[in-house]
């Protein structure tokens, strides 16, 4: 519940409170208790574990969660009109946003992190070398975050756990040479009531995702499988991330689409998964541009 909603809720309590105390003197006690705790209800029901926050997939590297309180988190966001082909989401669609990370200065990677920020105010989180580049193309200083493997930040309730990306890291903005766009980014999102979505972004199979596991003990993990990892590495990377996390219960394929070779789509990738054996179960999803999935501490479901 936002600030605003509890206040009118407040003032609509108070007011039948009062109704109350002129009807049945007796009444006070009882209806203060009773209004405090319809005040509380919904902020404390909303910080639950089980609570679920949504994850859609908009194709390639583009992830969109919601948190349970409505923030919005965009992972890579490379729309349609920008060549992401399959992706069901255009400039025009994305109304609102809380924060973007940006792993890296490859276009795809970066998508229209800049376009989003000047419309929505959004801040990036993205590495320094690539923050002075977004400035030059009217991304706002004050709103950009500047990261580097290790950082930590907080937006509005959510935290970001800043890691290392195994990948490349060029920005080309037009004519000339590229320029270096800093060390790649990975990212573990922790949501309001504790449960933790890692993006790899387009990382190659790295023993450091064993120390993910250790350290941060994510629920879920977006894993790319056309980019710097097959399918089967990105199996092996969810076995890593399991090392010491007892947390993690669901997979999904990122950096991919049905435009690519049949061995690095989805289905490749759930196989692969299916097929090793893990020390507990682990569901691997494919999923479809546009789906949403409700996302809690415990499993996944589609919405």
């Amino acid at each position: 519940m936002n600030r605003s909603h509890a206040l009118l809720v407040w003032a609509v309590m108070a007011t039948a409170l009062l109704v109350m105390t002129l009807i049945r003197p007796e009444a006070p006690e009882a209806a203060s208790r009773w209004v405090q705790d319809a005040v509380r209800m919904p902020a404390a029901q909303a910080q639950t574990p089980d609570a679920p926050a949504q994850l859609e997939w908009d194709s390639w590297l583009f992830y969109r969660l919601t948190s349970l309180t409505g923030k919005v988190i965009l992972f890579s966001p490379w729309l349609r009109e920008s060549g992401n082909r399959e992706s069901p989401l255009t400039l025009e669609n994305i109304e609102t946003a809380n924060v973007i990370l940006v792993p890296d200065g490859h276009g795809d990677d970066m998508g229209q992190a800049v376009e989003i920020h000047r419309k929505t105010g959004a801040p990036i989180v993205t590495t320094f070398e690539l923050a002075s580049w977004m400035v030059s193309r009217g991304a706002d200083t004050t709103k950009l975050l500047r990261a580097q493997p290790g950082s930590r930040f907080e937006v509005d309730g959510i935290k970001i756990q800043v890691v290392n990306s195994v990948h490349g890291s060029g920005a080309f903005g037009g004519p000339g040479p590229s320029i270096y766009g800093g060390p790649a980014l990975g990212f573990i999102v922790t949501l309001e009531n504790g449960v933790k979505i890692y993006h790899a972004q387009s990382s190659a199979l790295t023993q450091d995702m064993q120390l993910y596991g250790r350290l941060y003990k994510p629920h879920v993990a977006l894993l790319p499988i056309g980019s710097s990892m097959f399918p089967d590495e990105a199996a092996i990377a969810a076995e890593f991330l399991m090392t010491d996390n007892p947390n993690l219960h669901s997979v999904f394929p990122t950096h991919h689409n049905s435009l690519i070779a049949v061995e690095r789509q989805g289905p490749a990738f759930v196989k692969a998964v299916q097929s090793r054996r893990y020390r507990r179960d682990l569901a691997a999803f494919d999923p479809k541009p546009g789906q949403v999935f409700l996302v809690n501490a415990t499993s996944t479901r589609p919405k």
